[in-house]
């Protein structure tokens, strides 16, 4: 028996070519043969889906809902989660994803097709997860800032080229940046008052940093439920120290060096000597300062089954005990 009685289901319309409205109300006909009562929004510009979000708990508005599920991309997910982090009524989110990269959802281990949205919204685990704050700015984010390098590889992929040539467009992209690296200086302030000083091209602020089905962390003990930002720095003015880096990220050997900083902390101030390109999930935010704070629990999403939240445990090696290629941290 499926676990909620109301579920508001939010679909953004151009999402996946149309796709959203057509699964939007497959899902619907799907839970309501479950006995939940469904009511459908669509989207029809910027903060929608945010303020819907917000009320779901409450009685205004048509609630109160039990259950949100985001139908749609990254964008739509993201307003969501910044509407329900200012609640304080937390309802499970469910995603079924239908953008173009769907970071979120690979990132959670959802079924990566939506018609098996309804059996994974029914067995998935409910699991509160922290939000980052950006106080300045009274934004929410539910995965990372990257700051330097990555924002500008994102900013020489224009919309136009990824649709033209996706991926690749970011890898030309990064191999035209990575050319031409230029460290600043950098300082970061911590909830302590201490100033964590550093020259580098890039700073990875991170609250999501691991993608268990491939075992691929960007960061090496990101966890998004101990209430703490994780902080990466990467400096090295070459082509070759950047892919000695990655080859380190991807391999998970992620020892400390004069390339490769981390650290943790609650709350943040990152400024830079000059100035340098924000990122916040892939949407350009301009230039440092940045100013950042955890929220703990700041939302519920349900997960899929192979999601774990420890990082060093899931994905496919896990699930099916194949022998490791290298060796975890602290082994």
């Amino acid at each position: 028996m499926i676990p909620y009685e109301r579920a508001l289901l939010i679909a953004n319309p151009v999402a996946g070519h149309g796709r959203a409205l057509r699964l939007g109300q497959q899902l619907r006909e799907s839970l309501e043969s479950r006995g939940v009562v469904c009511s459908v929004r669509v989207t029809s510009g910027e903060g929608d889906a945010k303020r819907w979000a917000e009320a779901a708990g409450s009685d205004e508005d048509g609630g109160p809902f039990n259950l949100i599920v985001a139908i749609g991309g990254d964008g739509t997910v993201s307003e969501i989660v910044s509407g329900q982090a200012r609640s304080d009524i937390k309802v499970p989110i469910a995603i079924v994803p239908v953008g173009t990269a769907n970071v979120v959802a690979i990132a959670l281990s959802l079924p990566w097709f939506p018609g098996m949205a309804a059996g994974n919204i029914q067995e998935g685990r409910t699991v509160p997860f922290d939000v980052g704050y950006l106080p300045r700015l009274d934004r929410h984010f539910l995965l990372m800032a990257a700051i330097g390098y990555p924002a500008r590889v994102i900013q020489d992929s224009p919309r136009r080229l990824k649709k033209l040539f996706g991926f690749f467009a970011y890898i030309a992209a990064g191999i035209r940046n990575a050319l031409k690296l230029d460290d600043a200086s950098i300082f970061i302030e911590d909830e302590n008052q201490k100033v964590h000083e550093f020259q580098g091209n890039t700073i990875l602020l991170s609250n999501i940093g691991k993608i268990g089905d491939i075992n691929f962390k960007v960061t090496p003990d990101t966890s998004a439920h101990d209430g703490l930002f994780d902080l990466t720095v990467i400096s090295g003015r070459s082509l070759w120290g950047a892919i000695v880096i990655l080859f380190r990220m991807l391999t998970w050997r992620y020892k400390p060096s004069k390339r490769l900083h981390h650290f943790q902390a609650r709350k943040v101030v990152i400024t830079t000597d000059p100035p340098v390109p924000v990122q916040l999930d892939g949407e350009d935010l301009g230039l440092t300062p940045l100013e950042a704070e955890i929220i703990p629990g700041g939302v519920h999403l349900i997960v899929g089954a192979r999601y774990r939240e420890k990082a060093d445990e899931g994905g496919f090696l896990d699930e099916f005990n194949l022998p490791q290629m290298w060796p975890r941290q602290g082994e």
